[in-house]
């Protein structure tokens, strides 16, 4: 049976002030997501989640409501609304659908990119590494999307952009889980830097490569986890 909304944050959760409540509680509810806090399967409890931010129930239900719109809640008749599940299927699609517009992301943005922007780009890596060092899981995965993002806007494409930015949440929690499978924080760090020396070889289809492989490392880690974790039939 699913759990209930819990918070087990280090952060206080604070009373969220009245400008915006529900914009700033489906940000809340995508954080909690991302890093975690909130795991597939778990029961949002409303009064719960109204309780712990010192809020009405009408935003609470606007922000759920967007995120069920977004696929990262969903809901059961009778029974409520839960975190998404994310079947075989799901992080195939997801990470087939990064794959494709990952490498046209690369393609499109190395002509164009500067040497800073390469080091910009190598900056990420290297708060990975710091944020690994220091065993911050949130750091890691933050600066991860962002090292993915910022390749996608130097590619100066809207809707190469928009593709990734549609499924920018589902990527970043797909992330977290995919990280955790690795070895070691670290690891999961720096294998980014095969990318990072692949632009920097201005080598178009190494780049390219460099990026589906990248991106196939971190599925086969996820697949390797939903085999392991799934239940077994009788």
């Amino acid at each position: 049976m699913a759990n209930n909304l819990l918070f087990n944050t280090d952060e206080p959760v604070g009373i969220i002030d009245n400008r915006m409540l529900s914009d700033q509680v489906s940000t809340f509810l995508v954080r909690e997501l991302i890093f975690g806090r909130l795991q597939p399967g778990q029961r949002i409890n409303e009064a719960e989640l109204a309780r712990q931010l010192g809020i009405s129930r009408n935003p609470i239900r606007e922000a759920i409501r967007r995120l069920e719109e977004r696929g990262l809640l969903v809901a059961v008749p009778r029974k409520g609304t839960f975190v998404r599940t994310f079947l075989r299927n799901d992080i195939d699609e997801i990470f087939s659908f990064r794959v494709v517009v990952e490498r046209f992301a690369v393609e499109q943005a190395l002509p164009q990119m500067t040497d800073a922007d390469i080091e910009r780009i190598a900056g990420f890596v290297d708060a990975m590494v710091a944020a690994a060092k220091a065993n911050d899981e949130i750091a890691l995965v933050e600066n991860d999307l962002a090292f993915h993002l910022e390749i996608c806007k130097l590619s100066k494409n809207r809707q190469t952009l928009h593709a990734f930015t549609n499924i920018q949440a589902e990527v970043q929690m797909l992330i977290t889980i995919a990280e955790r499978q690795f070895e070691s924080q670290m690891a999961a760090a720096v294998d980014h830097w095969p990318v990072v020396e692949a632009l920097r070889s201005r080598n178009s289809e190494k780049a390219m490569d460099a990026i589906r492989d990248h991106i196939r490392d971190s599925w086969r880690h996820l697949l390797e986890a939903y085999e392991r974790d799934k239940p077994r039939s009788s």
